[in-house]
């Protein structure tokens, strides 16, 4: 079984899943993104690049209702998709503090109407997906539970 048939196997089987989201993990450069892209092409899934959910509308919400706003907001934008699995590239454009979105609470959110997945651009360390940008400004922590994580060798 090559590894986009294995990918594949897994997003079909989180579909009956109270959270359908599947985390794609792997080191830089393991080839976490060309596996969703080849597996959006075969299926005709979606691939959104998160840059898109990040609207002008968006960006008029007051940052303190943001949060709590960006769940419906977003998932207003991926119903114009014509697809029940939404591969969302570029999750770390999320993680900007200034929009002030909860990232684990939006794709729990999100997960109740699509089955969402995502490389994550970080790492798994005990149970907790990490990001850490670079310059230091950035470090996200939170949990994996709930969610269907898959790694790319």
């Amino acid at each position: 079984m090559s590894q986009v048939e294995e990918f594949v196997k897994i997003v079909e089987g989180v579909k009956d899943h109270d959270v359908k989201v599947v985390i794609v993990t792997g080191k830089p450069g393991s080839g976490k993104s060309k596996v969703l892209r080849e597996a959006a092409e075969e299926k005709k899934w979606d691939y959104i690049d998160c840059r898109l959910l990040i609207t002008e509308k968006f960006l008029e919400v007051p940052p303190g209702e943001r949060q709590a706003k960006a769940p419906e907001m977003m998932a207003d934008i991926l119903e114009g998709y014509d697809s029940e699995v939404i591969l969302l590239d570029r999750l770390q454009t999320l993680f900007v503090p200034v929009f002030h979105i909860d990232v684990d609470a939006l794709l729990h959110k999100l997960s109740e109407k699509f089955v969402i997945v995502t490389a994550w651009p970080g790492y798994l360390e005990e149970g907790k997906l990490c990001y850490d940008k670079f310059d230091g400004t950035e470090s996200i922590r939170i949990s994996s539970e709930g969610f269907t994580v898959w790694n790319v060798d």
